[in-house]
């Protein structure tokens, strides 16, 4: 893209240019993942990145077998989209999802070891995914009624690690600033087809309820739009976290010695309990469980927590750490 070009582009989509700014730092010649579904966010994400420049971009599309020939044809609609841009294309499809938790988190889980492959097979960390402004709310609001350790452990990181089993994987969110409807009118001035999943209107998984009950009763109810605000608040979020993070010491580590932490304020303690408990690749656990590790500073009597996952947390010695169950397979965000 000439610079004509690119002027004419931020002057149609000024968010355009947030997006450069957050994919400055990434190599735009070096092997990269892409996971596409068919969707308006992914195809137009997928789009926009050849568009600024990124040349080795390899599309990853798992079909996760849940609504038949729709399904089929989602996959195969993505691997046209690959042949007319003439770009590599990585595809499995699923048996059956794994029989662990609600079908989201086996859904997610599933992807993320198809990733996992995929970056083995293609000799690549990096993975671009197409999460945007409006996901970010409605994980934010999710979170933080399920229970989490702040506001910023609330939040969608726009980047991120995870490691699956021994494969990292480099998550890059780059459109956590551009709302949904930003991305379809981007998608429709550049005549971009893509494919609605029905199951984003299924109103029995947690996050559709948030995004088509919740968000409109709550703007309904104080009368006025709610989106801005949240996103500010976040903003905000991160920003602190920042700031409080530069002061908690960094437990990379297996065990965590009980006198030290005593000695850091409780907002400190908690800090450094989240990320001691993130390093060590603990999913599902949220302010109760990180309040469960703190009681173990103060009370002498109890020397064993429950984690989820039948993971657990003792105190011996003078130390916390952790047991795991003999068949631990971990996925970290």
């Amino acid at each position: 893209m000439n610079r004509s070009e690119q002027k004419t582009l931020d002057f149609r989509f000024p968010w355009v240019d947030r997006v450069r700014q957050a994919v400055t730092t990434y190599s735009k010649d070096a092997p990269a993942l892409i996971g596409v579904s068919g969707g308006v966010d992914s195809c137009a994400l997928l789009h926009l990145l050849r568009m600024l420049g990124f040349s080795k971009l390899i599309v990853c599309h798992l079909n996760h077998n849940l609504r038949g020939i729709e399904s089929e044809q989602d996959s195969l609609f993505v691997a046209g989209i690959c042949r007319s841009l003439d770009v590599p294309f990585y595809s499995e499809t699923l048996k059956e999802l794994p029989r662990t938790g609600s079908m989201e988190t086996a859904a997610r889980a599933a992807r993320f070891d198809f990733f996992a492959r995929a970056a083995k097979k293609f000799e690549t960390s990096s993975l671009f995914l197409a999460h945007h402004a409006d996901d970010q709310i409605e994980t934010f609001l999710f979170n933080l009624f399920r229970g989490t350790g702040s506001f910023e452990n609330a939040t969608i990181k726009a980047e991120s690690i995870a490691l699956i089993g021994d494969q990292k994987l480099i998550l890059l969110r780059p459109l956590l600033q551009v709302c949904k409807e930003e991305l379809r009118e981007f998608a429709s001035a550049f005549h971009l087809e893509s494919r609605e999943d029905v199951t984003n209107s299924n109103r029995e998984m947690t996050r559709n309820r948030i995004r088509h009950d919740l968000i409109p009763e709550i703007e309904r109810l104080i009368d006025r739009p709610i989106k801005a605000t949240l996103l500010r608040t976040i903003e905000l979020a991160e920003k602190e976290g920042e700031f409080v993070r530069a002061h908690v010491p960094a437990f990379h580590t297996k065990e965590l010695s009980v006198p030290e932490l005593r000695r850091l304020p409780v907002a400190i303690q908690r800090r450094a309990i989240h990320g001691w408990l993130r390093s060590n690749l603990i999913e599902d656990f949220g302010f109760e469980e990180v309040e469960a590790v703190r009681s173990l500073l103060n009370r002498e009597r109890v020397a064993k927590v429950n984690l989820p996952r039948s993971v657990f947390c003792r105190r011996r010695s003078g130390q916390l750490f952790l047991e795991f169950p003999l068949a631990h397979k971990n996925h970290a965000l």
